[in-house]
């Protein structure tokens, strides 16, 4: 089987390295060649330079011949690229978290499914992982005969190490940090949509082996999910996780500065690298999936935990796995028992557990 990665940062090498230890003869593609050819030559793939915005018939030629494509490339190339990945009769694979974007590929589901290939955005911690731990706890109480109430979802990615004021590095794109810092969100009250705006819904908690940290709503994590589940579950919110005082901070920064002013001051500001972690706790009612898990030597928390997802969904697509073709939505047509077995084999500890009664 042949997989193309897009983009050979953090996330696209993490990918990359899963990808080929499955089995995959990989290609790895990014505008700068000798980056590319770096990460290629760490697994003992192939390399190619490729600037998939500005050369799109050179990435829809690159397409071709390949089982899955996946996309670790900034948000706004998605729907493109998945257009392009239908016009190349191969199926796509992204980490999502821009809704309109993601709504966009969804509209390809009749073109996809008439070449016969998945289109698959949101697969990378959240939404994607989170998606499907969703979805795993919803079939459990449903299949028990009960309704769900109350979805809530907390997740954030955290230096082990926090200095500055915003107590924050950047442990991914920044153009996706302020993506979720603006907007509206999307949220399910009483079963029925409701669109908050990002940093607001702050609220205060204890995660086990961490202490306090606080959460607040940002766009883009929940993406299909309250859709999915209108009239279905009673309430449903996504929140970041953040050591106390963050949302504040930003808040001030956007309202000082705007928009490009507090991406300036993120980009001048932040951390770029150092040890991190991801703190993960989905709620579905008294069900609770908890993952709390540290960078191990060069390779991010984040990496692992937006990487290793992505993986494992681009190989049950290219493995056949996926019976469905077309554009597909994680939460409603993926089986979650696989991919979850997939993410504990690598090592991702998720802690499925009932929350005891008070």
């Amino acid at each position: 089987m042949r997989a193309l990665v897009l983009g050979a940062g953090r996330m696209g090498s993490a990918i990359a390295a899963d990808l080929a230890g499955q089995g995959f003869a990989v290609t790895v593609a990014d505008r700068d060649g000798a980056l590319a050819r770096a990460v290629a030559a760490r697994i003992r793939a192939r390399s190619l330079e490729l600037d998939a915005a500005a050369e799109p018939s050179e990435a829809e030629r690159a397409m071709r011949d390949t089982d899955v494509v996946v996309s670790a490339v900034p948000y706004l190339l998605n729907d493109a690229l998945a257009e392009m990945a239908v016009a190349a009769r191969t199926s796509f694979v992204d980490l999502g978290g821009n809704d309109a974007v993601v709504r966009r590929e969804l509209a390809l589901d009749r073109r996809a499914a008439r070449a016969g290939v998945c289109v698959v955005p949101d697969c990378g911690l959240a939404p994607g992982m989170v998606s499907l731990l969703v979805a795993h706890a919803v079939k459990d109480i449903e299949g028990r005969a009960g309704r769900v109430g109350s979805v809530r979802i907390r997740v954030g990615g955290l230096p082990r190490r926090p200095t500055g004021p915003l107590r924050y590095q950047l442990v991914f794109a920044v153009e996706g940090l302020v993506n979720e810092y603006r907007g509206r969100c999307l949220t399910l009250r009483g079963g029925r949509i409701v669109r908050p705006w990002a940093l607001g819904g702050l609220e205060h908690l204890e995660f086990p082996g961490l202490g306090r940290l606080e959460a607040f709503f940002t766009s883009g994590g929940a993406s299909t999910m309250p859709e999915t589940y209108e009239g279905r579950i009673g309430d449903l919110d996504y929140k970041t996780l953040r050591y106390p005082g963050h949302c504040a901070r930003v808040r001030r920064l956007f309202r000082e500065l705007g928009r490009a002013g507090a991406q300036a001051y993120f980009e001048r500001t932040l951390p770029r690298s150092g040890p991190d972690l991801v703190a993960l706790e989905v709620s579905v009612d008294d069900r609770i999936w908890r993952l709390l898990d540290r960078s191990r030597g060069r390779t991010t928390a984040m990496m692992r935990t937006t990487g290793f997802p992505a993986a494992v969904m681009a190989g049950m697509v290219a493995r056949g796995e996926v019976r469905r073709r077309g554009a597909l939505i994680p939460e409603r047509d993926i089986d979650p028992v696989p991919f979850i077995a997939g993410l504990l084999e690598r090592g991702l500890r998720l802690r499925y557990q009932r929350r005891s009664a008070d």
